[in-house]
């Protein structure tokens, strides 16, 4: 899903009770992360949960490409929830890309326990940390 169809998802959705199964229900549509993927450099750090993030650059499009995993249904779809901002960009885009914006229209931090708010912003900074290996060629 794009940025536009959540939050069009979310207007139709006004009771966070039905949100928040809207956001697991975003997790179940993951694909699998391979569990040899599923290592400590790749872990989000800062995430309560086990939660993982890898990038791969595809060199045709220049575009990278996310792969998300956690041990939770409600994180798995808040990863992808936070991913939407940076789908179908290039590290460079990434790097320029505000989400705050999209997160503030949400209205998602305020609707998070602290500690998964800290996951949030452990998560952005890994999507941060892989676009700027990315963009060096590292």
């Amino acid at each position: 899903m794009n940025t536009d169809e959540i939050l069009e998802a979310f207007e139709l959705l006004p009771e966070w009770e039905a949100r928040y199964e809207f956001i697991s229900d975003l997790g179940k549509g993951l694909a699998p992360m391979p569990q040899g993927d599923k290592t400590d450099q790749n872990r989000v750090r800062g995430c309560n949960t086990p939660a993982w993030l890898t990038g791969h650059l595809c060199a045709a499009t220049g575009i990278l490409a996310w792969r998300a995993d956690a041990e939770g249904p409600l994180v798995r779809g808040l990863m992808v929830l936070l991913l939407a901002p940076f789908q179908g960009k290039s590290p460079a885009q990434i790097l320029a890309t505000d989400p705050r914006g999209f997160f503030e229209r949400l209205g998602i931090e305020q609707h998070l326990s602290p500690s998964r708010r800290l996951g949030m912003h452990a998560l952005i900074a890994r999507v941060r940390e892989i676009a700027n290996a990315c963009q060096r060629g590292s």
